[in-house]
């Protein structure tokens, strides 16, 4: 028998994967970085239509006043946009009350066109202070209604003190409440998973990876023509980073939260999605408290529908649209008017 002896040859060592390797990598994040220059490109034209205002912060802000179709008392609208979001995502709101109502839209500093120029630590009182910049220089004179979704919501109501002379009422959107993290588990646990989810998104974003991120699901829930603009948005480092900054001023401010709530000397409309409530009854009953700040509060439930689905879905937006047209009509049946008297909030 011939015996066959096998001889294993050592592996080949192969110096040029490592190099080709590496160059493909380079070229992934070169093209990503092309991609992610046009796309922030597109990100600060926005729209094309917005005006510019600096505050007394030195913050520019972007916004658009549109006014009723036909002549019309209504107050204006002015829209408070939540954490991570921007105008566009009010786009159904916005068409639906246009037409009888003058609107007022911005971005916070830091969103879309608008530039954050703050040297100071940010904070949420410097939010409110460029709100109340802005609408005493588009609106001077015009009574207004403060509309607030989310943490919007939030600054709406610390809004209304600098603003007593001109808000007549104020709407909330599925508001955050200044202890929810305090006194809501389901809260605390989402905040927490927010913080991680956030870490790194700013610097991944502009590094060119903002491509990677899948078309968000709700992307599908707003206008058609909006969409291309809100899904660069949502690919641009430039969202990401405004969203860090606010974020981790409202987890310390509202982990610090004194127990003190504003007492809001006007009318005040809450409007939530029921899923709110049935997932979280804690939620449910801070904004019942969100509701007794004013002398003359209500509470709206809409069935059905989810938090973001209030302002960026067509069917619960019209239905909020029509309660907040249904509130605007009550201010003007009951002759309400600014008062500089109003008492004072904190």
């Amino acid at each position: 028998m011939t015996a066959t002896t096998r001889i294993t040859m050592p592996p080949v060592r192969n110096d040029a994967l490592p190099r080709i390797a590496g160059g493909l990598l380079s070229a992934v994040v070169a093209s990503g970085l092309t991609v992610q220059q046009l796309r922030h490109r597109r990100v600060l034209r926005g729209q094309g239509d917005e005006s510019f205002f600096e505050t007394s912060t030195g913050n520019v802000l972007a916004y658009q006043l549109t006014e009723a179709e036909g002549p019309d008392s209504s107050p204006v609208l002015v829209c408070e946009t939540g954490l991570c979001s921007t105008v566009e995502h009010w786009t159904w709101l916005r068409r639906m009350l246009g037409r009888d109502h003058p609107v007022l839209a911005y971005n916070r500093a830091g969103y879309g066109r608008s530039e954050y120029r703050l040297r100071e630590p940010f904070s949420l009182a410097a939010a409110v202070a460029d709100l109340r910049d802005l609408v005493r220089e588009v609106c001077p004179s015009r009574p207004v209604v403060l509309v607030g979704h989310s943490l919007g919501g939030h600054l709406t109501l610390r809004t209304i003190e600098p603003l007593r002379d001109l808000v007549i009422g104020v709407v909330l959107l599925d508001p955050s409440h200044p202890a929810e993290l305090l006194r809501s588990r389901m809260q605390a646990d989402g905040a927490n998973v927010l913080t991680s989810a956030l870490a790194l998104m700013p610097e991944s974003a502009r590094l060119g990876l903002g491509s990677l991120l899948a078309s968000p699901p709700w992307l599908r829930w707003l206008p058609e023509d909006m969409r291309p603009l809100i899904l660069d948005q949502f690919r641009d480092w430039k969202l990401w980073k405004a969203t860090v900054r606010e974020w981790r001023a409202t987890h310390t401010e509202f982990l610090n939260h004194d127990g003190v709530l504003p007492k809001v000397g006007v009318p005040l409309r809450l409007v939530a999605a029921a899923t709110t409530h049935a997932r979280d009854p804690i939620q449910a009953g801070l904004h019942r408290e969100l509701v007794g700040t004013s002398p003359d509060g209500d509470l709206c439930l809409i069935e059905d529908a989810r938090h973001d689905e209030l302002v960026m879905n067509e069917q619960p937006a019209a239905q909020v649209a029509e309660l907040i047209r249904e509130f605007t009509v009550g201010l003007r049946t009951c002759g309400l008017r600014p008062t500089p008297d109003a008492p004072e909030v904190r």
